[in-house]
């Protein structure tokens, strides 16, 4: 973990999956199906581990999510959020952080307004072309493939 970034914030449709939502119907209940990246949620375990804190924001609500984050250990997890950056804002509140200690990912235009208030923020290598164009740092993985693992590999290199 950074000596600086104490929390990490987390889109999930594209940045934690590939961003493809598949629904299924099973015996007239219809189901949605997400993946995730193994290496993303060692990285997101290993962050906790050592006293990080890992939140999901995400515009969708999705009870998948709720699954794999209580899996992994995250307890800051926000689904059906419409304005991410006052959501974020609650968080830093509740966890006395300041923006200098927030790192953000996120792969489309819903995202940005968390980028300009974060210390360091990633796109996915596939987020939308705005995304990569403001983001602190664009992944080589795309969302779902590592990218979430490849931003905690680089700010846990970052010397603040």
């Amino acid at each position: 973990m950074s000596d600086m970034i104490k929390m990490i914030v987390l889109d999930v449709d594209g940045t934690l999956t590939n961003g493809q939502i598949t629904f299924v119907n099973i015996n007239g209940v219809i189901s949605e199906i997400k993946s995730f990246n193994v290496k993303d949620g060692m990285g997101m375990a290993e962050w906790i581990k050592s006293g990080g804190i890992v939140s999901i924001i995400s515009g969708r609500n999705c009870d998948i999510v709720k699954h794999r984050a209580k899996e992994i250990g995250i307890q800051e997890i926000h689904l059906g959020v419409e304005d991410k950056l006052a959501c974020l804002k609650e968080i830093c509140k509740k966890h006395k952080l300041l923006a200098d200690n927030v790192a953000c990912i996120g792969d489309d235009i819903n995202d940005i307004n968390m980028y300009a208030f974060c210390r360091y923020s990633f796109a996915p290598s596939n987020a939308s072309k705005i995304n990569k164009t403001r983001a602190s740092f664009v992944t080589h993985a795309k969302g779902g493939d590592g990218a979430v693992r490849e931003m905690i590999d680089i700010l846990s290199h970052i010397k603040d």
